[in-house]
């Protein structure tokens, strides 16, 4: 995907209330972005001294996007008690840069992943739980996200969609992936409310200061279901990462979690650790097919770790 001309942009940005004289001095890529490309804007003449603009892709792994979308999450998040960056604008046509994008406030934050002292781990997973246990009726929230039957038919139909993936991207129909799939959608836990989930609670999307989270970013695939599908992710990246494959209670994010929830245990993560094993199985190969270099996580460790995850979840209790 081609940076846009900062021409273009200003021009764009113009039209805007308050941004008539502004100036983009510099359009520049943020790194670290792995599906929509992310570009922080200097302005000069401006509201805001810095801006975030995030254009939406046609293919990539987390495919499909809906950047409109996305903008909308974050101005019901507005008022909420987590911190989100504002919604500076957004454009649903292509004319202006090429496709549809929208424009963000820039929080001058470093991330968990490089914030050294800055962060901490215990309010990262305390965010986790602020942002799982909002009232999404009460801030709109099913204005904008579909709003499932149930919690196991929110998981069901996530796994669908990354079945959808595994389809269209080469190399990703392989037999440890078709057979991830069918254990997993034998297996969805059921019993849990319908709780809002970011969708990517990678520690790249939190942002700190003085070891409080400043923001939270990338919400492109938020969605009501089961929060342990947020959980699991967590889960898989730290194996992927050296984390030794141990059961799944006892891996520092869920007890961390549990804590920062008042020792509320979270059952059957097993299941919710093999589903983002698969998921990321999948994104491995719409990375290579997107990408020119390869994703930071090997193919036979991750199926090497897949095979013991869809072990567990075969052979527990239902």
């Amino acid at each position: 995907m081609e940076i846009p001309a900062a021409a273009a942009f200003q021009a764009w940005l113009r039209t805007l209330d308050g941004f008539g004289e502004a100036e983009v001095l510099a359009l520049r890529p943020v790194e670290g972005g792995a599906s929509n490309l992310i570009l922080r804007a200097t302005l000069a003449n401006a509201p805001l001294p810095d801006v975030l603009l995030r254009l939406q892709r046609d293919r990539g792994i987390f495919e499909p996007y809906d950047i409109l979308r996305e903008a909308a999450v974050l101005r019901l998040l507005a008022p909420s008690p987590v911190p989100v960056p504002a919604v500076v604008g957004e454009e649903p046509g292509r004319e202006a840069l090429g496709a549809p994008f929208a424009v963000l406030e820039w929080v001058d934050a470093p991330h968990m992943g490089v914030a050294g002292p800055e962060a901490s781990f215990s309010a990262y997973a305390e965010m986790v739980v602020r942002i799982h246990a909002l009232d999404w009726r009460a801030f709109g929230l099913d204005s904008v996200l579909s709003v499932p039957d149930s919690a196991s038919a929110a998981t069901r139909a996530e796994l669908e969609v990354v079945g959808e993936r595994m389809a269209r991207f080469p190399g990703a129909d392989a037999p440890i992936l078709r057979r991830a799939l069918d254990v997993l959608l034998e297996h969805v836990p059921g019993g849990a409310p319908v709780g809002f989930c970011q969708g990517d609670i990678n520690i790249f999307n939190y942002l700190f200061r003085a070891r409080e989270v400043a923001a939270v970013v990338d919400w492109e695939q938020a969605r009501l279901g089961d929060v342990r599908n947020d959980v699991g992710q967590v889960m898989a990246l730290g194996h992927l990462k050296g984390a030794p494959f141990a059961p799944a209670r006892d891996t520092y994010f869920v007890q961390t979690y549990e804590h920062a929830r008042g020792g509320e245990a979270l059952a059957r993560m097993e299941f919710f650790r093999a589903r983002w094993l698969f998921e990321l199985g999948v994104i491995y190969h719409g990375w290579r097919a997107f990408n020119d270099t390869l994703p930071w996580y090997g193919w036979d460790h991750l199926a090497e770790l897949l095979e013991l995850a869809l072990d567990e979840v075969a052979g527990a209790p239902a």
